[in-house]
This record gives C-alpha cells, sequence and structure tokens, in this order.
C-alpha cells in the first residue's frame, strides 16, 4: 500500500498547485449549500414509501411537496450554470493565491458573466430545440469545460494587456467601470468562440457539443456487446471513468444500458442488480465510502459532511458525497471509486451465479434504500444479507483511501501552517505582524482554520501551560515563566506567538487569558513548599491584555482563589509590543504595581521602544534579548550592549535576567558582565508542572 500512498499523495500534491484543477475543486465546494438544499429536497420527494407518498401528496393540498420539489428544480434544473459560475470565481482565487494576479471584485463578477453567457452560447439557447435540460447536472462536463476555458483565457487576454485602456477613461476611477471596458474585447472572443464551437459540432457532427459526441460514440462503440459479467464490468468501468472526469455517466451510456441490461431476466447481470447490488449509494458505492468516513475519519470537517451526505446515499442520491468531498477529479479515490463497483459487482455475480442468492426478480425504485431493495429485487432476506456483505467489502477498500485522504490533507495544512509560521517571524522582525486572518490567500484559509479550531480549543481547555525556571548565580531556583502551549491534535505543537495573535484576531484573547492566570496562580500554589520567598511567577501578557477592562479584577481573582502573594504574581510583556500610553492604562498598572505585582520587560534591547519603557517607572525586571545573549562569546560589541543595560539596571533599580543561556561558559561570562539571574537551556527546558516540581525537588537537595 505504500507505494500506491507515495504516489496518489504526490499526483495530489502536483494537482494542489494546479490553478485548473484548484478551480473545480474550490467550485464543487462552494456548490455544498446548493447541494444540500437541492438534494435533501429530492429525497424528501421521492422516499419510496407508499403512505409517505400519499400522505406528501394531499399534505396542504400538495403545496409542501411542491415546495421540496421547487428546490429540487431549482438546484438541479440550474446545477451546470451554478458550477460554472462557481468554478470561475474558483480559478480567480487561484490564480490570485498561486500566481499573486489580484483582481478587483467588477473583473471577476465580469468573467462569471462572460463564462455563463458563453455557457448559453455553447448549450445552443438560440436553436428552436434548445432544452433547460442543458444546464442539468447531467452537463457537470460541459460547464466545467466552458469554465475553465473562458477563465484561462480571459487572464491570458488580461496579463498580455491587449485589451487594457489606459489614458482612454478619462479621469474616471470607478474600477467597476474600467473592468466593464475592459472586459469587453475578451467577452466577444470568448462568447464568440463558444458559440462558434456549438456550430461547429451541429454542422460537422450533428450534435450540440463534446459531450453529446462522445455518447454517440460510446453508444455506436458498444451496441455489439451482449449480456454477461465482462459487458456488465465494462460498463461499470466506463461509468465511473465518465463520472470521474465531470460526465453524468450513466447518462452518457443510457442507451446501451435500456438496449441490453434492462430486462432483469436476460441474464444475472442487469440495470437492476447494478443498481441494487453494485451502486449502493449510488454511483462510486457512495454509502461505502460514507460510512467508511463516519468510522474511520478522523477530521472532523471530512465527518460533518459525510453525516450530512448520509441520509441522502442511502436512497441513492449521491450528488452531496460527490461534489462535496469531492470525489470528482480527486486522484485519491480514483481507484476505490472505480475498484468498489467492481468488486461489488463480482461477488453479487457469484453469489447469484452459485444459487447463494435468488437471481433478480423484480425491477426496484432507484431511491428504495439499502436492505429493502435487496429483500425486493430477490424476494429473499438472502438479497439484503449480500447487500450487506457488499456494503462490508466496499467499507475495507475504501478505508485506506481515506486515511490517505486526511493525511494527505493534514500534511498539506502542516506545510501551509509553517509557512504562516514563517511569514509571521518576518514580521515579528519588522514589528509589523499584519492581520493574519484578514489575509486573501492560502495563508489567510489556514489562519482562518486554525483561529476556529483555537476558539474550540481554548472552550474546552485543551491548551496547557509549560515553565520555565529562572535560577540566581547560587543557582537557587527564583522563579518560573509561565509559558502557553496548545498541541494540535493533527499538526502538533502550534508557534506560542501565532497562538496569541490568533486569540487577538479571533477575540478569545481575555479568554484564554484568565485561563493562563488560572492555571498559573494554581501552579504557584504547588510550588510554595519547593520556593522561597522571593520566588515569582511571570506570566505574558500583552498591549490589548491592559486595554482589557477586567483584567485588574480577573488577576485579583485567582490571586485570591488560590491565597498567594501578589508580589509572587508578575506580569511580563514583551519590548515588540508597544505599550498604549493612554491614561487607563497607565492607571491600570500603576493600581497593579500598587498592589505588589511586579512587570517584566521581555526581549529587552537597545531599541528606541525599550529605552522608552526605562523612562517610565513600570518595570522591575528587564530579560535581555536572546540575539544579545546567544552570541555573547562571539561578538564583543554584545558584551559591551550587555554592561551597559547593567549598568542601567544598577542606576535606574531593576534587576536583570538574562534568557537563552545555553552553556556554562555563556553563563559566566554573563555573570561576569554582572547579571545575576539566568534562564535557559542549561539549567531546564520548559517542562510540566509535574516535572517542573520534580526539577526542584532535586534542585533543593
Amino acid at each position: 500500500m505504500d507505494p500506491i500512498k507515495k504516489v496518489l499523495m504526490h499526483i495530489t500534491d502536483k494537482m494542489e498547485n494546479s490553478c485548473v484543477l484548484g478551480a473545480i475543486r474550490q467550485g464543487m465546494i462552494m456548490m455544498i449549500p446548493l447541494l444540500v438544499v437541492g438534494y435533501l429536497s429530492a429525497m424528501l420527494v421521492n422516499l419510496p414509501i407508499s403512505a409517505y407518498q400519499s400522505f406528501m401528496h394531499h399534505l396542504l393540498g400538495g403545496r409542501v411537496e411542491d415546495f421540496f420539489l421547487c428546490l429540487y428544480c431549482c438546484v438541479n434544473r440550474f446545477f451546470s450554470v451554478f458550477l460554472a459560475a462557481a468554478v470561475s470565481v474558483g480559478y480567480s482565487n487561484m490564480m490570485r493565491r498561486k500566481k499573486g494576479v489580484n483582481e478587483s471584485t467588477g473583473s471577476i463578477i465580469i468573467l462569471v458573466i462572460i463564462t455563463l453567457a458563453a455557457f448559453a452560447g455553447y448549450s445552443g439557447i438560440q436553436c428552436d430545440d434548445f432544452s433547460v435540460d442543458k444546464f442539468s447536472n447531467m452537463h457537470t462536463f460541459s460547464a466545467l469545460l466552458v469554465a475553465l476555458i473562458s477563465s484561462v483565457v480571459y487572464y491570458a487576454l488580461k496579463g498580455r494587456g491587449l485589451f487594457q485602456m489606459i489614458g482612454q477613461h478619462g479621469m474616471n476611477t470607478d474600477s467597476v467601470y474600467i473592468a466593464a471596458i475592459e472586459g469587453i474585447g475578451p467577452a466577444v472572443i470568448i462568447i464568440g468562440f463558444f458559440s462558434l464551437l456549438h456550430q461547429l459540432f451541429h454542422v460537422c457532427f450533428g450534435v450540440d457539443g463534446i459531450q453529446e459526441l462522445m455518447e454517440q460514440i460510446f453508444n455506436y462503440l458498444l451496441t455489439p456487446i451482449k449480456n454477461g459479467l465482462g459487458s456488465g464490468l465494462i460498463v461499470i468501468f466506463l461509468t465511473h471513468g465518465l463520472w470521474f472526469l465531470g460526465f453524468h455517466g450513466h447518462n452518457m451510456l443510457d442507451t446501451v444500458i435500456k438496449q441490453h441490461f434492462t430486462d432483469v431476466t436476460a441474464g444475472i447481470f442487469s440495470k437492476t442488480m447494478q443498481d441494487v447490488f453494485v451502486l449502493l449509494g449510488g454511483t462510486g458505492a457512495m454509502l461505502c465510502l460514507v460510512t467508511a468516513i463516519l468510522l474511520f475519519a478522523r477530521k472532523k470537517d471530512v465527518r460533518h459532511l459525510a453525516s450530512m451526505a448520509a441520509p441522502t446515499v442511502i436512497f441513492n442520491i449521491i450528488e452531496i458525497a460527490l461534489f462535496g468531498i469531492p470525489v470528482i477529479f480527486n486522484s485519491i479515490f480514483l481507484v476505490p471509486f472505480i475498484l468498489v463497483p467492481i468488486a461489488n459487482c463480482l461477488i453479487t455475480y457469484g453469489a447469484i451465479y452459485s444459487g447463494i442468492v435468488p437471481h433478480v426478480v423484480n425491477e426496484v425504485d432507484w431511491t428504495t434504500p439499502i436492505l429493502l431493495s435487496g429483500y425486493q429485487a430477490t424476494g429473499s432476506w438472502r438479497g439484503a444479507v449480500l447487500q450487506v456483505v457488499c456494503l462490508t467489502a466496499g467499507v475495507l477498500i475504501y478505508r485506506p483511501f481515506v486515511r490517505i485522504y486526511e493525511e494527505q490533507s493534514r500534511l498539506r495544512i502542516a506545510r501551509e501552517v509553517k509557512r504562516l509560521v514563517e511569514e509571521m517571524q518576518r514580521e515579528e522582525e519588522n514589528n509589523s505582524i499584519g492581520i493574519l486572518t484578514k489575509r486573501e490567500d492560502d495563508l489567510g484559509d489556514v489562519a482562518r482554520v486554525l483561529a476556529s479550531e483555537l476558539a474550540e480549543a481554548v472552550h474546552n481547555k485543551e491548551l496547557f501551560m509549560m515553565y520555565q525556571p529562572q535560577v540566581n548565580c547560587d543557582g537557587e531556583c527564583i522563579g518560573v515563566e509561565a509559558l502557553i502551549r496548545w498541541n494540535h491534535p493533527e499538526l502538533g505543537f502550534i508557534y506560542p506567538p501565532l497562538i496569541i495573535q490568533l486569540a487577538k484576531e479571533a477575540h478569545i484573547l481575555h479568554k484564554l487569558e484568565q485561563f493562563i492566570f488560572d492555571e498559573a496562580a494554581r501552579a504557584v500554589t504547588q510550588m510554595k513548599p519547593e520556593t522561597s520567598s522571593e520566588f515569582k511567577v511571570s506570566v505574558n501578557i500583552t498591549n490589548e491584555s491592559l486595554e482589557w477592562d477586567g483584567i485588574e479584577r480577573c488577576i485579583a481573582d485567582v490571586v485570591e482563589k488560590y491565597h498567594i502573594p501578589n508580589e509572587w504574581f508578575c506580569l511580563e510583556i514583551t519590548e515588540q509590543d508597544a505599550l498604549s500610553t493612554s491614561i487607563d492604562i497607565a492607571d491600570k498598572i500603576k493600581n497593579l504595581k500598587a498592589k505588589g505585582h511586579k512587570f517584566l520587560i521581555d526581549d529587552f534591547g537597545m531599541g528606541h521602544t525599550s529605552l522608552m519603557y526605562l523612562q517610565t517607572s513600570y518595570f522591575n525586571v528587564v530579560k535581555l534579548d536572546g540575539s544579545l545573549t546567544r552570541d555573547i562569546l562571539d561578538n564583543e560589541r554584545n558584551s559591551d550592549i550587555i554592561g551597559s543595560i547593567v549598568y542601567l539596571g544598577q542606576s535606574l533599580d531593576f534587576k536583570i535576567i538574562a534568557e537563552y543561556v545555553e552553556t556554562k561558559e555563556q553563563r559566566d561570562e554573563l555573570e561576569r558582565l554582572g547579571c545575576n539571574a539566568f534562564q535557559g537551556y542549561l539549567y531546564s527546558k520548559p517542562l510540566k508542572l509535574e516535572d517542573l516540581l520534580v526539577w526542584m525537588e532535586q534542585r533543593k537537595k
């Protein structure tokens, strides 16, 4: 399985970077709301229960039935139109994310309008025999073809600047007007091309388009086949191969199926046998896939979508699963999408041929659910048992591919999270972190997903604290820094500054800080037996923390709750997080200091912000920036800077803690320069509370 897994994941990674395939995926995802509304309504209209059908027909004079039928028709009759629009928008998104092409909203809307007009022209809307069925879900491939070609040509023409109206729109700065004028040329070319293409197909082949031409070719090639196992496998293979490419496979082979496989008495393989035993839940045996996801998938979003699709696939309505997951153009599911129906066909053929299960004797309505359909088709309970066997086999075949799909998704998101962290670190160096969840690219998507999951994790208290000891020159532990950690179930540990940034953007920072304050104060009570009177725990806060009206009350509550001295509970703020100079924040700091809480500056250097902080009387402790302490043995200038900070500390009466102390030689040099407290891996990495207590006990001994 491993070689197949590597190949599938490699192909999927390549496809993820394709604007064309990415547009198809995004377009289908955008269709999920319509799929749910339309095909749940179809299920409610078509439940194969006579009493239910009679009830719906007479309920409010049939108005309720008409209501659900209207919802279904609104989606199904114009499915391809909606899909063409969605795919063209998806292509615009992919061009922005992958190619950095930023078109205005007006330009994207114009592309959608051009695409829809081109689709109408390609469908032969001017012909007397035109039918609205040309816009239904049976013409998905045509919609994809028109949308993708229109989008590619539109952006190619825009990129070459062939129709750019520079200097020809005067002082008009209306972006929609400019996009409309520049869209005239592409509209003429694209709409004209597809209208001409329809005429060419009609004149040369007597058909309306490529889909109808392929349908005739398949019907011609398959007309000579006879009923049997081999012909049945060919039909199944071709049907699913076509579905995977966006064609309505059963519609494409409808003539062949009706001609050779409608009569249940003509042979073992028949349309009813296929519907009842092979296509459990519809094309690709979607019930098997949905069941495999519900049983074995770990990702909540995939399980949620499968839960929405489950009621419909029970009645063989596949669209929510087929387009929502999606299965179409998803290389990971190609093999089981074809293999499961073939396996079910072989199992069923063998069971009927050997006499284990009776021959199919009755035609069954296509929406009849599993078990009931098996019994009705064969007139025996053994038909229902055979369906269970086929379902089990299909689930087991789909299972490893569901795992591959999830792993590929996890690795893709992990790569994007890594890029997001790298981008944030670059912005940290420039002291200008943007709003990550407002980005209109892949990193923005990941940030929004992480922010949502962070809110859930905070609510469920899935985050936890770790503590890194601070040691004086005598080796005594004089304090700890409380550090928030989030071990994401799929992505592992998340970069802590990213946690704080996302909490700010998701407006849950105060809720997170309440958790941090409570956990840190609770931890102090367990550290008491191992500590001295000078001991302190420092928690990190931000400028936004001090803007919170409830921060003083929150700190007072946790200190009182756990009966710890105010002096033991300190507040630490980074040098980069410039404090507001508002009177309100100044008053909060003064009030907290008056109660005995100390303030620390983290990542202190010789920057403008650090020196500005020293002009205030806010801070009692300075923690040296790691860029100074790491290179102290190799950079004399760093030694001079640290020496100057130590001198300032002595003059202005603040203590100094050196961070990132990793070697004895580094510690000795810092001590020589006047530093009297240290924090770093020389003493300990950040520890969980229980491990810290063991460390403190051993240190004390």
